[in-house]
């Protein structure tokens, strides 16, 4: 299993004044970064990130829709078609990282506050963007996940149910569902079943406390987890997300620092593995 971090632990951007957090990476022993794309691609500094990563540690990436013109869910055509070159220009930025691998909300917009249930348009405009953008990953060797999130954060995704249905209307070969243990605090039930449904089209997990703190203590049934990962054989990317604070969903210190936070959530990670007989890597 291969263990990273999203680099909004340490700041709420990345780009060239934030490639320390690559070395803290390789310091601590993490196995990849995960990248936060913003509304700007261009502060991403694409050659500076493979210069410093020097092949010892991967590149993923994600995204988290902000702009009604990236919402590839949206009545408007022209902003749907804004939204499918976007997330293809997030691909291809993916693909010069080195990376394999993009997911997030990308799929609506973020806090687009509908009311009701989402529309069977929004589910068809957004499974059909989405289905263009991965025929495009699929030529780059890039895969592109879904991230179900809480109500509060979007309409359209909430659970692994909904998940899986958009993931059958995509019906692409390169097209995942990504899990989170904070958004399954408030959409599931239990932690064990939906990822023992979802099975093997759960390709990545983030590995987050029910607060956004370090894995360990709180509310989450780790066990449950890892039993679940156990029994579908997911032996595939996990890792921790925070946000640093001054992130627009933060608003307190949850974390002391970066570091501190990959380091304590590592240590507790490589135990649950070698409990349940997974290997780092």
């Amino acid at each position: 299993m291969k263990i990273g971090i999203h680099g909004a632990a340490w700041s709420n951007h990345f780009g060239s004044d934030t490639l320390y957090i690559i070395d803290s990476c390789k310091r601590i022993g993490l196995d990849y970064l995960e990248i936060p794309f913003g509304t700007d691609l261009s502060e991403i500094p694409v050659q500076e990130v493979v210069d410093r990563c020097d092949g010892a540690l991967e590149i993923k990436t994600g995204t988290a829709i902000r702009l009604p013109e990236h919402d590839v869910s949206s009545d408007d055509p022209d902003c749907r078609k804004s939204a499918v070159q976007y997330l293809k220009d997030c691909v291809r930025l993916t693909h010069e990282m080195g990376g394999k691998m993009l997911s997030g909300l990308i799929y609506t917009q973020t806090r687009k506050h509908k009311t009701g249930y989402a529309s069977e348009a929004e589910w068809e405009h957004s499974t059909q963007g989405i289905k263009e953008v991965a025929k495009y990953a699929q030529d780059l060797g890039v895969s592109v996940g879904v991230e179900q999130t809480i109500r509060y954060s979007n309409h359209l995704l909430n659970t692994a149910e909904q998940a899986m249905r958009f993931v059958d209307m995509v019906d692409e070969p390169n097209v995942f569902i990504h899990m989170d243990s904070f958004h399954m605090c408030m959409e599931e039930k239990d932690f064990y079943e939906p990822i023992v449904r979802v099975g093997k089209r759960m390709q990545f997990f983030h590995l987050s406390g029910n607060d956004r703190g370090v894995p360990g203590p709180g509310v989450v049934d780790w066990d449950a987890i890892f039993m679940a990962f156990r029994q579908i054989g997911f032996d595939g990317y996990a890792g921790f997300e925070t946000f640093c604070y001054g992130n627009s969903t933060v608003f307190r210190d949850i974390i002391p620092d970066g570091d501190t936070f990959a380091e304590e959530s590592l240590k507790f990670t490589r135990k649950m593995m070698a409990k349940y007989g997974y290997t780092q890597g």
